[in-house]
C-alpha cells in the first residue's frame, strides 16, 4: 500500500523549521558581533552565549533530520532540472551549514589550548570531543566562513520559495499551519516571517551582555619602566579586623589628627600574577585596577590600603585562557565581577620597606592576606614595589577538574608596582 503524501509537513517539522532558522539568523548575527562586544566580562558571556545557541541548532538541526527520515512530506514542486538542481543543492547546504557550524565551533572549544568548560545556558555541562589539535586550525577557518555562506544561501531558500508563491504555487504554505489557508495570507505570513528572521539577526548583531561592576581607575596595569625590587612574602601575625574596622581606620587616617596623607595613584602601574601549570610559569595582570591610600612612614597607625580590581580585565596572552578565568570555575566573574583588598594594620620592616596586613575578598570568600611592599618617597611622588602569596583553592578559584594540584598549583603569586602623587590640601 503506498502512503499519500500530505499537503503540508507534520506540524513538528513545521515547529522545528522554524526554531532553527529564527535561531541560525540569530547566531549568525551573534557570530559577527562578538570581537566587537567589550572585552572582559561582556565578551566572555557573548561567547558562553553564542556556543550555547550552537549546541541548541545542533541538537534541533539532528532532531530535523530524523523527523525528515521518518515523517512522510510533499512531493518536491515541478520545475526545470536545472532549477530543482539548484533547490536540491542549497537545502543540502543548508542541512550542511545547520550541522558542520555547530560542529566545528565544538572542534575548535574542545582543541582549544586551555580547555574551559561549556556550561549550556550556564547550567548544563556540555562535554568536549574526543579530537586532536591538528582539528583546531581547520575548524576555525571553516567556521569563520560559515556565517557568510549561511546567510547567502538563506537569501536564496527564501528567494525561492518568494519565487513559486508569485507564481501561485503553493511552497510557503506547505510548512505553515493548516488554519493558514488563503494565497493572500500565506503570503502575510510569509512577509512576517522574513521581517521576524530580520529581526533575529539584527538581534545578534545588537545584542549586549552584562560588564560587570566597574572600578574606577586612574590607573591601568601596562607595564611600568621603573625598575621593581624584590618583594618577599610575610604571614600575617596579627588578627584581622572586620571590614568596618578597616574603614573606621581609612577614615581616621584623613582626619586633622593624623600625619598620614592621601595619595592618588599615577598612570604606569601594574598589577600581575604569577601561577603554576604543567611546570610552566602563567604570567598575566589586570588591566583596570583602583587604590585609595593613605599613608605617612610616621603614622603608621593611620596609614591604611584598599585596592580594588575588575577580574574581567585579566589578560595572560590567551584568549582561551582568559575565558576560562573568567568563568564559574576560576573567578567567576558574573556573580563576583571584582576582588578588594583592605588592610588592617601596616608596619615597618627595615628602610623603606612594610608589611601591611589585611582581608582579601575574592570569589566570594574573605581570607586574610599580607603582603610586603618596598616604597620610596620624594617629596609628593612615590613608587612602590610589592608581592604576596595566596592559596587559590581557600577561595574557591579552580574548582571541578581544576581542584587538583597535581597540574596547577594552589599557590598563586601577586605582584604589583604603583606610582603615586601626594594629595594636597
Amino acid at each position: 500500500m503506498t502512503t499519500l503524501r500530505p499537503e503540508r509537513y507534520s506540524a513538528i517539522a513545521i515547529a522545528l523549521h522554524w526554531a532553527i532558522a529564527l535561531l541560525l539568523l540569530f547566531q549568525i548575527g551573534l557570530g559577527w558581533a562578538l570581537e566587537d562586544l567589550p572585552k572582559g566580562a561582556a565578551q566572555f558571556a557573548g561567547y558562553q552565549f553564542h556556543k550555547s545557541v550552537g549546541i541548541t541548532i545542533l541538537l534541533l538541526s539532528v532532531a530535523r533530520i530524523v523527523v525528515r527520515l521518518f515523517k512522510a512530506r510533499p512531493a518536491p514542486v515541478p520545475g526545470g532540472k536545472t532549477q530543482m538542481l539548484v533547490a536540491s543543492a542549497v537545502h543540502v547546504l543548508l542541512y550542511a551549514v545547520m550541522i558542520v557550524g555547530p560542529l566545528t565551533g565544538w572542534i575548535i572549544v574542545s582543541t582549544a589550548k586551555v580547555r574551559l568548560q561549556t556550561m549550556l545556558f550556564g547550567t548544563i555541562p556540555w562535554p568536549d570531543l574526543p579530537v586532536g589539535q591538528a582539528f583546531h586550525e581547520p575548524a576555525e577557518v571553516l567556521h569563520g566562513a560559515l556565517g557568510t555562506v549561511g546567510l547567502a544561501l538563506i537569501v536564496l531558500h527564501v528567494a525561492g520559495a518568494l519565487y513559486h508563491h508569485f507564481r501561485r504555487e503553493d511552497v510557503i504554505g506547505r510548512m505553515l499551519p493548516a488554519a493558514v489557508r488563503s494565497h493572500g495570507a500565506i503570503g502575510m505570513t510569509g512577509f512576517a516571517a522574513i521581517a521576524l528572521g530580520a529581526g533575529a539577526l539584527l538581534c545578534g548583531l545588537f545584542l549586549s551582555f552584562p560588564t560587570g561592576k566597574a572600578v574606577p581607575s586612574d590607573v591601568t596595569s601596562k607595564p611600568s619602566d621603573s625598575a621593581s625590587e624584590e618583594a618577599v612574602v610575610e604571614p600575617s601575625a596579627n588578627p584581622l579586623g572586620t571590614p568596618s574596622q578597616a574603614v573606621a581606620a581609612s577614615e581616621a587616617a584623613e582626619s586633622p589628627d593624623t600625619k598620614a596623607a592621601p595619595w592618588k595613584l599615577e598612570k604606569g602601574g601594574r598589577l600581575g600574577f604569577t601561577a603554576e601549570y604543567s611546570g610552566e610559569a602563567i604570567k598575566g595582570s589586570f588591566s583596570r585596577w583602583d587604590a585609595t591610600i593613605v599613608f605617612d612612614p610616621e603614622d603608621l597607625p593611620g596609614s591604611s590600603i584598599r585596592a580594588t580590581i575588575d577580574l574581567a580585565s585579566v589578560e595572560s596572552g590567551d584568549s582561551q585562557r582568559d575565558d576560562m578565568l573568567r568563568s564559574e570555575s576560576f573567578f567567576g566573574v558574573g556573580a563576583h565581577p571584582t576582588a578588594q583588598f583592605v588592610s588592617n594594620s601596616i608596619r615597618a620592616a627595615g628602610e623603606g620597606r612594610y608589611v601591611a596586613s589585611g582581608t582579601l575578598s575574592l570569589h566570594g570568600q574573605r581570607k586574610p592576606v599580607s603582603l610586603r611592599f618596598t616604597l620610596k618617597i620624594d617629596g609628593d611622588r612615590a613608587a612602590a614595589t610589592g608581592s604576596a602569596m595566596l592559596q587559590r583553592l581557600s577561595f574557591g578559584v579552580g574548582e571541578s577538574e581544576y581542584s587538583a594540584t597535581d597540574q596547577l598549583k594552589d599557590a598563586v603569586g601577586v605582584d604589583f608596582t604603583l606610582k603615586a602623587l601626594r594629595k594636597t590640601p
